[in-house]
């Protein structure tokens, strides 16, 4: 008698069992459904940063292919809609005071996308370093693979730095995907612009109080280091995605280039003509070949042209120095810059180009001059104190270029970083050190082949003021 309640109550079980498995499922399905799509808008946020990424180096790398001598240059943002500038286009004749870091919109037009957005449909933002900006008469008077990006990025999590412990570490540009609008931030989608009419990017990136950073913030200072963050996992209330732009990307582009080193031969052969044909306008005439006295090693401003300036006296090593004004009073000599005004008449390969480039590696020259040719010495120019390369040859003058910084080599300079670039020892190698300082005397320089330890080129200036390659 009590067998079909039995059943009735098994049955009731089996069915709440089967009602809460449903319910499992769903809320599994749902788990599963939501943590799909989250996978699947980072996955299309990433891909479009790495889109924009691509594109900003592939911009980087033609610049010395569209101007000759220019170098490896990033874009300015999309600063706003002012200006005349299309939308999309990089502001790169409005891209605030030398040095100065911006930050606005990616500028797809200028590098030949169409309109990024990231998965939340906002447009990817962008942030370059001033050194590294293309910005007309307002970019850096020095840029080459030494130069360090003024940027740091953390953990917006924990406030971990994630890039930027060294300054050969420090990110040089940031992309943004922004992400779904936070609490409180409104952005408008009204206007002819393909991004909307906001400009404001408080109303796109992340402000982290937490650690005293705001992505839409910057210092509008030049020569300042920016913090950046980013969230490396889901959040409510962080959303920026982050990519980063390093150093050693900038450094591989113009390193890997095919004709690197018939350009940096083409270039230090150029100079060092440049510093020959000084030596034949002294007021003494064809047998006087004084050459000028060096630079110092270390300058307050490595970027400044100016800085390049010989000193009487201070030795015979040091580093290429254009201006020259000690060494003229010494010798009578009508030319008191050797390098900004090269006669491209007497030096037909000192073109605008060269000239382009010597500017970005200026730093990178160095120059021994033979105590029988400083401008002190005796009148006709003999060689009884010349310079020899590898034990041989009677030398005038030495122009060595430093190729890439070697491993334990660090090229860094005020006003970011502490003054390494002074010791010579961080660009040449062998028995080119040991040529700083000089005085007086022969000294013999070293010349090889590239190699893991080695890579200096050097030039040289005979006793009859001819330029080679040595």
């Amino acid at each position: 008698m009590n067998a079909a309640p039995r059943a009735q109550r098994g049955a009731a079980l089996l069915l709440i069992m089967l009602v809460i498995l449903a319910a499992a499922s769903a809320i599994l399905v749902n788990r599963f459904n939501a943590a799909r799509l989250v996978s699947l808008k980072l996955t299309a946020s990433a891909e479009v940063l790495s889109e924009a990424r691509s594109a900003l180096l592939a911009y980087a790398a033609v610049q010395p292919e569209l101007v000759p001598g220019a170098p490896v240059r990033l874009p300015c943002p999309d600063l706003d809609a002012s200006g005349g500038f299309a939308d999309g286009e990089a502001h790169s004749s409005a891209c605030g005071a030398a040095g100065e870091s911006m930050l606005g919109r990616l500028p797809w037009r200028t590098l030949g996308l169409e309109v990024l957005k990231d998965s939340s449909s906002a447009c990817l933002w962008y942030a370059v370093s001033g050194d590294f900006k293309a910005a007309g008469a307002q970019s850096a008077a020095l840029l080459n693979p030494d130069t360090a990006g003024q940027f740091r990025l953390y953990n917006s999590e924990n406030g971990a730095l994630l890039a930027g412990d060294l300054a050969e570490n420090r990110p040089v540009a940031l992309v943004f995907a922004p992400g779904a609008a936070l609490p409180g931030q409104q952005r408008a989608t009204s206007g002819t612009e393909s991004c909307g009419s906001t400009y404001d990017a408080s109303e796109f990136l992340d402000a982290v109080a937490a650690y005293g950073i705001d992505n839409a913030s910057l210092s509008g200072v030049p020569d300042t280091l920016q913090d950046f963050a980013t969230a490396l996992s889901v959040r409510s209330d962080l959303s920026d995605r982050v990519l980063v732009i390093k150093q050693s990307d900038i450094a591989d582009i113009v390193n890997n280039r095919h004709d690197y080193k018939a350009v940096r031969e083409a270039l230090g052969l150029a100079v060092t003509s440049c510093l020959a044909e000084y030596g034949k306008h002294n007021a003494a005439g064809p047998g006087d070949r004084r050459l000028p006295w060096p630079a110092p090693l270390s300058l307050a401003d490595y970027r400044s042209t100016a800085n390049y300036d010989d000193v009487a006296g201070a030795g015979l090593a040091g580093r290429l120095p254009d201006r020259v004004d000690d060494s003229a009073a010494a010798s009578g000599n009508a030319i008191d810059e050797i390098l900004s005004a090269c006669d491209a008449g007497a030096v037909p390969a000192w073109n605008s180009a060269m000239r382009s480039q010597w500017q970005q590696w200026k730093d990178h020259f160095f120059y021994v001059v033979a105590e029988s040719f400083a401008p002190g010495a005796a009148i006709p120019s003999t060689c009884p104190n010349c310079l020899t390369v590898n034990g041989a040859g009677n030398y005038a003058a030495v122009v060595v270029f430093a190729g890439s910084a070697l491993p334990s080599q660090r090229r860094t300079a005020p006003p970011l970083d502490p003054d390494s670039k002074q010791q010579v020892s961080n660009y040449l190698e062998g028995r080119n050190v040991l040529a700083f300082p000089h005085a007086w005397g022969v000294l013999d320089l070293q010349s090889a082949l590239p190699s893991a330890g080695f890579n200096d080129l050097l030039f040289c200036v005979d006793a009859g003021l001819t330029a080679t390659i040595c």
